[in-house]
């Protein structure tokens, strides 16, 4: 496909002015009081409305400087609103049900001990998208934040410490808010395979979208092990060797919870995991490797489909990126369509059935059925160092 089939869009278009104006503190509130936290907006069996409104936010980092690009996306239309600058920007993530957002700073120090700090944003449709309402420290020497996520019923934030080899959880309020106290729990190191000792580097996490527990990779210790927060303290519930280890980009579950889809390290390849109740214990899990398939260039991006037990990829391909669909067949993942495009593709999301592609210099976006592009915009901000790109859904109750 060339890059003459794809339809350019002006920069800053306004095109969504039946969105309202930012609320204020007091109406974010109540509106958010009134929204039960649990359930997530993409767990919807049909695709939300074509036209339904949303945040895109994109996450470039250069050195120690981040920037959040906020934008509002209704169908193939899209907005730029601004850019928030934070320093020491390591992760981020979005609320499931508020407009919320979350990052996690990669500081030596706050308040004058060794720790990061998670800052809470409201969203806003506003020059200023990102307002900071909250800091809230790490527990005490959790350094290094990698990646964050929140829970499907929005009661947990749940924050890799690499470098202070720990997992720490927050218990979110109805607002949101993370708890002033951080729930930590330390790993300690692992015998390789060679009978080499390997310390733990906990690097990415997601949350299951059909239960209160996520996954956790660790590079480091060839590993990745399922987490369950709660407000006791952090539950390992299973561990899995990765035998071809686990690459430093974020794994995917499926929409029904039973799978897990991560890249690999040591190979150009993708693994498939299966998560299955724990044979002598009924409240129990464990994570297994079920296959592994090889591709021709290392997986760049990867994206789980929103309502169907399948994943996008995409991977460097001549001078632009080979777009992959893989459906589960058994216990083995199969391309079931793929196409090419001209743009280095950095991250991408989903939002009503279609994907939006970040490249280094537009946003693309993309049909589910044939992957074919169907608009693209080109942005003005440079995305070089593009960590991340989501999608969130907001209901007109909220914004």
């Amino acid at each position: 496909m060339g890059a003459a089939s794809m339809t350019a869009e002006p920069q800053g278009r306004a095109v969504l002015s039946s969105l309202s104006a930012p609320v204020s503190r007091r109406a974010f509130l109540a509106g958010a009081a009134a929204v039960a936290v649990s359930g997530q907006i993409l767990s919807r069996t049909a695709y939300p409305e074509l036209y339904a409104p949303a945040f895109l936010h994109l996450a470039a980092c250069a050195a120690a400087k981040g920037h959040v690009h906020t934008y509002a996306i209704a169908g193939d239309r899209c907005e730029f609103f601004g850019s928030t600058s934070v320093d020491s920007f390591a992760a981020y993530a979005t609320h499931p049900t508020l407009p919320v957002l979350y990052v996690a700073r990669d500081c030596s120090q706050w308040e004058h001990l060794p720790r990061g700090v998670i800052e809470t944003y409201q969203v806003e449709r506003s020059a200023h998208p990102l307002r900071l309402v909250m800091q809230t420290p790490m527990a005490l020497s959790a350094t290094g934040p990698r990646a964050l996520a929140v829970s499907s019923c929005g009661r947990y934030l749940l924050v890799s410490a690499s470098t202070g080899r720990a997992w720490n959880a927050f218990v979110l309020d109805i607002v949101g808010i993370p708890a002033s106290v951080a729930i930590a729990r330390k790993e300690t190191g692992t015998v390789l395979e060679s009978q080499t000792i390997s310390l733990p580097a906990p690097h990415a996490v997601a949350f299951s979208p059909s239960g209160p527990y996520a996954v956790g990779t660790d590079p480091s210790s060839e590993r990745m092990t399922l987490l369950q927060p709660s407000p006791d303290g952090i539950t390992i519930l299973s561990r899995c060797h990765t035998p071809f280890g686990v690459a430093e980009l974020f794994p995917v579950w499926t929409r029904d919870g039973r799978y897990l889809v991560a890249a690999d390290a040591r190979a150009a390849s993708l693994s498939l995991y299966a998560i299955r109740s724990a044979l002598r214990d009924r409240d129990g899990l464990d994570i297994y490797v079920l296959s592994t398939v090889h591709t021709e260039t290392p997986i760049k991006a990867l994206l789980a489909h929103a309502t169907e037990a399948s994943v996008f990829t995409s991977r460097r391909e001549r001078e632009g990126s080979r777009l992959e669909f893989w459906r589960i067949r058994g216990d083995q993942l199969a391309v079931e369509r793929d196409t090419w495009i001209p743009d280095n593709v950095l991250a991408f999301a989903h939002h009503a059935g279609a994907l939006w592609l970040a490249s280094e210099d537009r946003l693309i976006r993309m049909r589910y059925q044939d992957l074919r592009a169907i608009s693209a915009m080109n942005v003005a901000q440079s995305l070089q160092g593009m960590r991340a790109i989501v999608t969130q859904s907001y209901e007109s109750n909220l914004i």
